[in-house]
C-alpha cells in the first residue's frame, strides 16, 4: 500500500474568452466576464499552498486576483505551462483554418505526435516542455497542494503523462472552460486521477 504522502495537483483551464471562435487566442486575450466569474465560482472557499499560472493573460490575470484570498500562498508564472505555440494559427478562427489548411489541421487531431504548427512549435517540443515543467513543479513542492491555471492543451499533455496514454487518446478528453480536475502525485513518479470536473 502507498503511504499517505503525495502532492495534490489541481488543474484548471482558464475561463471563456472575450473573443469567440478562435482556434488559439493571442497571449494578451482577456477573459470574458462570464469566464472570470466561472473561475471565481470553481475556486471559491478553497485554499492551496502554491498557485502556478501560465503567463498568458487569460490565466495570469485571474491568478493575481485569486491570490488575494489565499493565505501566504506562493505564486509562480511559469512559461513551461503556456499554451503550445501554434504559430500563424494564433488569433485565427477555427473555421478559417479548416477551410485554408485542412490537411495540416487534420494531422493535429489524427497524428498529433508528428504535428508541427506552421511557424510554431512541434508537438514533441511542447510535450517535452510540459513534462519537464511538471517534474520540476512537483519536485519543488512535494507533499503540498498546488493549483495550476493553464490551457486545455497543457492539461491534456499532463494527463497523457499521468495516465500513460497516447497524445491522440488525450485529445479525446474534453477539457472545458473553467473545468477543474485533481491528480495525486506520488514520490515514485506515479499519478492517480482523483476527480474530473468540479471539486
Amino acid at each position: 500500500m502507498r503511504k499517505n504522502k503525495f502532492t495534490t495537483l489541481d488543474l484548471v483551464r482558464h475561463g471563456e474568452l472575450e473573443s469567440t471562435g478562435l482556434f488559439c487566442a493571442n497571449p494578451d486575450e482577456p477573459l470574458s466576464e462570464k469566464g472570470f466569474q466561472d473561475l471565481i465560482s470553481i475556486t471559491k472557499n478553497k485554499q492551496w499552498d502554491v498557485l502556478v499560472s501560465s503567463p498568458f493573460e487569460r490565466c495570469r490575470g485571474f491568478v493575481k486576483v485569486l491570490n488575494k484570498s489565499q493565505d501566504g500562498c506562493v505564486v509562480t508564472f511559469d512559461n513551461a505551462f503556456q499554451e503550445m505555440d501554434f504559430g500563424r494559427w494564433v488569433g485565427i478562427p477555427t473555421k478559417q483554418i479548416w477551410q485554408d489548411e485542412p490537411e495540416a489541421f487534420s494531422q493535429l487531431w489524427q497524428s498529433p505526435e508528428n504535428f508541427i504548427a506552421p511557424r510554431g512549435e512541434s508537438m514533441q517540443a511542447f510535450s517535452l516542455r510540459v513534462k519537464k515543467g511538471l517534474k520540476a513543479l512537483i519536485s519543488r513542492h512535494e507533499n503540498q497542494s498546488i493549483l495550476l491555471v493553464t490551457h486545455a492543451g497543457v492539461i491534456r499533455s499532463i494527463l497523457s503523462i499521468a495516465l500513460d496514454i497516447s497524445p491522440v487518446s488525450a485529445l479525446k478528453i474534453n477539457v472545458g472552460y473553467a473545468q477543474m480536475l485533481r491528480l495525486h502525485c506520488y514520490p515514485d513518479d506515479a499519478f492517480s486521477l482523483q476527480s474530473l470536473g468540479c471539486l
